[in-house]
């Protein structure tokens, strides 16, 4: 985390003071919760011998976003049953886009928690996944408690053997983050690329976006996170700092999923009041 501490502290670092002590830490940042969670689709576990149903492993995701106390989450996956109950136990929370764009877009979802955003816009980005048209979801949300607007994407690209498919629904997506960017807000991603060390290069290097466990890109190199490698994200870029990272892989995650929990903290800072 060294190499991004650099890259990012000079966001975060307190200004100079306008006279006497310095504000404390409270008055200048603002802290959110977010993760990336691949839920399994049901399809998936049906019949003997595979994980329990889709409905019980959403009851189980729901109590993981509360009982970790997550604010933001991008949800892969999600089938029919298993967001009827996400929407019925996450009842603080608001879903982007749920049932809104149509049964054969309901796989993946933003959840966030209502009362530390707004909601300001909302779109959606169609990209290629096993050969379907799939709209990728964003959101334009603002902080209560930081003042900061976020644009907040979730993805998951296409498996296996589809690299052709894979890499150009990834050139598409960072061109959306390119634009995002370009307004001067946050932007945070999150989701399941399908990929490791290559979609770490592509991003961090065609973007100034940083992934939330490290490692770096030079106009030389590409030098992805020392930890393990896995195929779910979180980027991230504006006035933030990230911490607090974890590749969750508790015995309730493993009931759910056969992907981790990625969680991170995120530190805003916070609007200056005019």
């Amino acid at each position: 985390m060294g190499l991004l501490a650099l890259a990012l502290g000079s966001l975060v670092a307190a200004g100079p003071s306008s006279g006497g002590a310095a504000a404390p830490a409270a008055a200048r940042h603002a802290s959110i919760k977010v993760a990336t969670f691949n839920v399994l689709g049901s399809q998936h576990t049906r019949g003997p011998g595979g994980r329990g149903p889709g409905k019980a492993r959403a009851r189980i995701t729901s109590d993981l976003v509360t009982a970790k106390r997550l604010d933001l989450v991008g949800l892969q996956e999600v089938q029919a049953d298993q967001l009827l109950v996400l929407k019925r136990r996450l009842d603080d929370y608001r879903i982007w886009p749920a049932y809104q764009l149509g049964h054969g877009t309901l796989r993946l979802q933003i959840a966030w928690r209502e009362r530390a955003f707004d909601l300001l816009d909302r779109g959606t980005l169609v990209t290629k996944f096993v050969g379907q048209n799939r709209p990728v979801p964003w959101v334009l949300l603002r902080h209560r408690a930081s003042g900061r607007s976020i644009y907040v994407v979730d993805i998951h690209n296409s498996p296996r053997g589809r690299e052709l498919e894979r890499d150009r629904a990834l050139g598409r997506q960072i061109k959306l983050l390119q634009r995002f960017r370009a307004t001067g807000r946050t932007v945070l991603v999150l989701g399941d690329l399908n990929e490791r060390a290559e979609a770490f290069c592509k991003v961090v290097g065609r973007t100034d976006l940083v992934a939330a466990n490290g490692g770096y890109v030079s106009r030389r190199r590409c030098e992805p996170p020392e930890r393990g490698l896995r195929v779910d994200w979180i980027f991230g870029r504006g006035l933030l700092e990230f911490s607090d990272y974890v590749a969750d892989d508790g015995p309730l995650v493993r009931k759910v999923s056969d992907h981790r929990m990625i969680r991170a903290t995120v530190t805003l800072r916070r609007k200056p009041r005019s």
